[in-house]
């Protein structure tokens, strides 16, 4: 196997209501065991889960596992929310993406430098769309916007949300 170019993420819904369920099935068996699953580019480097849960003051109950290595050599970190946080998760991102979006969108911005648009970030958090960018801000919209998504799923089947993050990454 060829060695990604840059840092990605993968979003899964799979079975495991607790982090050592999530160790007793190998990362490489985590997509076919999966209720679904999302694998997005990286280019901020940045951990996106911790960088939207810093810009709104938001705790989402993240497990982490200890840092592992990929089939590609790649460091690699998985985070787990389990099925029994995702049912106070999924009330605390909805505000944050659809009610109160703008709030949300400022506040990606200001943790980001400010240095991206505000209208970017805001149409990324609507739509999930990915950024080519590489702002931390525009991607850690989209990618709140997919999480919301995955953990909604994850909840009315309980389930758990697994991010696995393969590269280098900075929080």
């Amino acid at each position: 196997m060829s060695k990604r170019k840059a840092p990605s993420i993968t979003i899964i819904i799979l079975r495991a209501g607790a982090p050592e369920e999530l160790d007793a099935i190998p990362y490489y068996a985590r997509k076919q065991e999966s209720s679904g699953w999302k694998d997005l580019p990286a280019r901020s480097g940045r951990f996106l889960d911790t960088f939207l849960m810093k810009s709104t003051n938001s705790d989402f109950s993240i497990f982490q596992a200890a840092l592992d290595v990929d089939e590609d050599k790649l460091p690699f970190v998985t985070r787990l929310i389990v099925p029994i946080d995702l049912v106070r998760v999924v009330p605390e991102l909805e505000p944050l993406i659809e009610k109160h979006a703008d709030k949300t969108a400022s506040a990606l911005r200001a943790h980001g430098g400010n240095t991206a648009s505000l209208a970017s970030i805001k149409a990324a958090l609507a739509s999930g769309d990915w950024p080519d960018s590489g702002d931390p801000a525009v991607e850690a919209a989209a990618f709140a916007h997919h999480l919301l998504g995955f953990a909604r799923t994850a909840v009315e089947y309980t389930l758990a949300v697994c991010v696995e993050y393969h590269g280098d990454f900075v929080a």
